[in-house]
């Protein structure tokens, strides 16, 4: 497959990144602009969304409504969890069944989640280091 082609059907997906959600709006906050700063590092999406397990809005059938009138027939659901708990474990592939069953016109992956992440240790020993003299 050559590179114009892989590009184009990159155009035609979105990412949702899911995290736990917050009593806190602060927090949520925090997390859009997280998302906000993804989408802005990237252009390989028609469309990088938030979306929240439980507590906050929008669930993940709500962001999948946010796209309905989009060109996109791929979606990549991206878990920022540490842990492979019962949520990561249980709870998050339930929603994205759900999803496939109510957009069966749309291929749903569940990718792995954050805590997988090759690198993840060299950056936090990074985000510790620079605060040293903090």
């Amino acid at each position: 497959m050559n590179q114009a082609t892989n590009r184009s059907e990159c155009m035609s997906e979105a990412l949702i990144i899911m995290a736990h959600g917050s009593r806190s709006e602060t927090a949520n906050d925090e997390f859009r602009l997280l998302v906000e700063r993804v989408a802005e590092a990237g252009e390989d999406y028609v469309a990088v969304l938030p979306c929240f397990l439980e507590l906050a809005r929008p669930s993940l059938m709500e962001a999948l409504q946010q796209i309905e009138h989009q060109p996109v027939a791929r979606v990549r659901v991206y878990p920022l969890f540490f842990n492979s708990g019962k949520h990561v474990a249980r709870d998050i592939p339930a929603q994205v069944q759900e999803a496939r069953q109510r957009h069966p016109h749309l291929d749903i992956r569940l990718l792995d989640y954050f805590g997988t992440a090759e690198g993840l240790a060299g950056l936090v020993g990074r985000h510790i280091e620079a605060q040293r003299d903090s």
